[in-house]
């Protein structure tokens, strides 16, 4: 099977050359490396083209002539990649050298997936920890608590995308099929969009194995913010205030499954889980303060007109 990578820069001087380098180490060399620049305007587009020159039948470096912004730009990389499968890939993480190999063994094995997510480990200097930890740590309902076949799609819709971008690798065929994106919302970008639709039908596969490295700095696009703060120790807590939140998901759920045309069934799915979070934000509770909450959560905040 070949393979191409679906590679976007930005002002991405600083750490794009160790991140060319991590691809160019594959024990099994991928197909083609598909770069495509939104107007930097740093020094970046000057390495890409000093490293194209060095491997010209492997990287194709193309700058947008207007800045397409993040999403935009990956669906651009994404539409130009020729090979069968595309893996989607930052400006500034860092690849192990056995990822292609690795993940076109699994592909070959399971002709029915379309999307394989694999675990990461989280290092930059923000990560307050001496402890190795990767992506998956810091989730308390993450893959390796995934049983059955619709696990990755309820968790992914019902609570947020945990597997990010540069940890995935899509069959371009499926690919193909789903662009250009629907971009429904702010919140559901470019692998966000793919991994609902490939979840919806069961073709989505996590495996354990860590096979990159995710670079946690102030200037990246997404991470900086939730990941420069968290311990893989600490659990979020069951708060009033994380109740109410997951009740208002309800409409973002709704209007997910209609867009995208997701199974019905998630509907219903979504409103057990939020009945069985206030259960369990109940039971947290003292039996007075329980039976208070309970009756200002009917009568005065009507927490349940969420679910209509």
């Amino acid at each position: 099977m070949t393979s191409s990578v679906a590679l976007c820069t930005y002002n991405g001087e600083t750490y794009i050359a160790e991140q060319l380098d991590s691809i160019l180490s594959q024990t099994l060399p991928v197909s083609e490396i598909i770069v495509c620049d939104d107007q930097s305007s740093d020094g970046t587009v000057k390495i890409l083209k000093n490293y194209s020159e060095k491997h010209p039948n492997l990287i194709k470096v193309y700058e947008n002539s207007e800045n397409l912004g993040y999403v935009g730009n990956f669906e651009k990389a994404m539409s130009l990649c020729t090979g069968d499968i595309v893996f989607l890939c930052d400006q500034d993480d860092r690849w192990y050298p056995h990822k292609n190999e690795y993940i076109t063994r699994l592909f070959k094995n399971e002709k029915q997936i379309n999307i394989i997510c694999h675990n990461i480990k989280l290092f930059g200097e923000p990560v307050n920890s001496t402890d190795e930890i990767t992506y998956w740590d810091l989730d308390t309902n993450g893959p390796d608590q995934f049983t059955g076949p619709q696990d990755v799609i309820k968790r992914i819709l019902f609570q947020g995308n945990i597997f990010p971008g540069m940890s995935m690798a899509i069959r371009n065929t499926f690919l193909k099929e789903h662009l250009p994106l629907q971009k429904i919302n702010p919140v559901i970008i470019h692998d966000y969009e793919l991994l609902l639709l490939a979840a919806d039908k069961n073709s989505v596969q996590t495996d354990t194995a860590i096979l990159g490295e995710y670079r946690i700095h102030p200037k990246q696009s997404i991470g900086f913010n939730t990941f420069s703060k968290l311990k893989a120790s600490e659990k979020p807590p069951i708060t009033r205030e994380a109740l109410f939140s997951v009740f208002r998901r309800n409409t973002f759920v709704k209007e997910t499954i209609s867009n995208l045309q997701l199974s019905p069934s998630l509907k219903d799915g979504y409103k057990e889980y939020c009945l069985q979070y206030y259960k369990d934000y109940m039971k947290s509770l003292s039996p007075l303060k329980r039976l208070i909450a309970g009756i200002k959560m009917k009568y005065y905040f009507h927490i349940f007109d969420y679910l209509k």
